[in-house]
């Protein structure tokens, strides 16, 4: 898949270099741009666990002008700091009517993503503002003291965690983590 062309005419003859192995082979071809926009303008949720799977629910513009078909949309997001690292998406479901494409998110390692879409007729579409946040945040935990013998009942509130207890590992640690201990998870809600 090419990159964002920097280009605004709807044709012009382009330059196109490949390199494999070290050989490289120009090409100047006729290349047709199309000068419409057409995007996805608002990503729901917006932020994610990095362990749970999670549908995901892309809006594109009202005046996309093809008919939606899962089959004809391939969906990733790569990490904004580090564009090597690239998570696939599975587009499990559209709604032509409303213009939406639902994707499967799998989980990634914490950090803000960008998320791409590309149509198998029009190439990628414009998704600058789909930024994704895979994070669990911790807002608040208490009693903030506890027996040195261990037994305290923690409560830890924040976003993002799993509804089973299994996805919501807990570890007491001192020392950068040297002394870590592990805590039974009684109970979990995504809050």
């Amino acid at each position: 898949m090419t990159d964002l062309f920097d280009v605004t005419a709807t044709s012009e003859d382009l330059t196109f270099e490949i390199t494999i192995n070290g050989q490289t082979v120009s090409q100047t071809l006729l290349t047709t741009t199309r000068s419409e926009i057409q995007s996805g303008s608002m990503l729901t949720p917006s932020s994610v666990s990095p362990v749970l799977k999670t549908n995901i629910t892309i809006q594109l513009d009202t005046s996309f002008p093809y008919t939606l078909a899962k089959e004809d949309f391939s969906v990733n997001a790569s990490d904004i700091s580090n564009s090597s690292y690239i998570r696939y998406m599975n587009v499990i479901d559209v709604d032509d009517v409303a213009k939406t494409i639902t994707c499967k998110f799998g989980g990634a390692e914490s950090g803000t993503f960008r998320v791409w879409i590309r149509h198998s007729a029009t190439g990628l579409i414009e998704s600058n503002g789909l930024l994704l946040d895979v994070n669990t945040y911790v807002t608040s935990f208490s009693p903030t003291s506890g027996s040195i013998y261990g037994g305290t009942l923690l409560t830890i509130d924040g976003s993002n965690f799993g509804d089973v207890y299994t996805d919501n590992p807990v570890q007491i640690s001192r020392n950068g983590g040297l002394d870590s201990i592990d805590c039974f998870v009684e109970e979990t809600s995504a809050t």
